[in-house]
């Protein structure tokens, strides 16, 4: 997806993927992911919530986000006042309350230092089937070996809806060469999702999947 389009969904309010809560998946699966404090990396980001419930439970939280106002109205909304600084990668990050959101290209992100944990909701769904390789890979730079996420995805067939979200298989997760997979859930959230259903998803299925990137990606010896 080209940068405009993002830009142009938050200067139109056209956020229907940001949710009002916190994933119930966060809330049942973390534990399993980082039982204790870590570092957790966010990409694209947005606004949720997600972030604000893993800082109040003890974690430093990165979120990259493309669009800068969605940034600011995170901590906005969270009643924080955040301070702004360089960053060595030549991006600025914004700092507060134990997050850190770096508004800008997730791409052109580099950390300081590699964090041992991640969080993906709605970053590898928001991006075409070409583009979820390149994502993946650069994933996998960014966090420590060994380090674990939780991930989540719709399923759906594609021929009933243009994304995004767009559907991601676990046959598709499975093939990549940089994170072991394994599911953790798997469960019908068609009534949960009335804006998709408008749009012609049916049998919505979300799922759920611990992440765990390998020391070297597959097939490098």
């Amino acid at each position: 997806m080209k940068p405009g389009f993002w830009r142009d969904r938050w200067q139109n309010g056209e956020i229907g993927f940001h949710r009002d809560d916190v994933h119930p998946a966060l809330e049942r699966f973390w534990p399993a992911v980082a039982g204790g404090a870590a570092t957790v990396l966010v990409p694209l980001c947005g606004k949720t919530l997600d972030m604000r419930w893993l800082a109040e439970r003890g974690h430093t939280v990165t979120g990259v986000e493309l669009e800068r106002r969605a940034v600011e109205a995170f901590f906005r909304e969270w009643g924080v006042d955040p301070r702004e600084r360089e960053r060595t990668d030549g991006l600025v990050e914004l700092v507060g309350a134990g997050v850190h959101l770096v508004p800008g290209d997730f791409f052109a992100f580099r950390p300081d230092i590699a964090p041992d944990c991640f969080y993906d909701r709605a970053a590898l769904v928001a991006l075409p089937e070409s583009m979820r390789p390149d994502y993946l890979a650069h994933l996998a730079r960014c966090v420590a070996p060994g380090a674990q996420g939780l991930l989540i995805a719709f399923e759906y067939d594609p021929a009933d809806m243009d994304g995004p979200p767009f559907p991601v298989t676990e046959a598709e997760l499975r093939a990549q060469p940089w994170f072991a997979v394994e599911c953790l859930d798997r469960r019908d959230v068609t009534a949960e999702n009335p804006q998709l259903v408008d749009r012609g998803a049916r049998g919505l299925r979300e799922a759920v999947y611990r992440m765990t990137r390998f020391d070297r990606p597959r097939g490098t010896g």
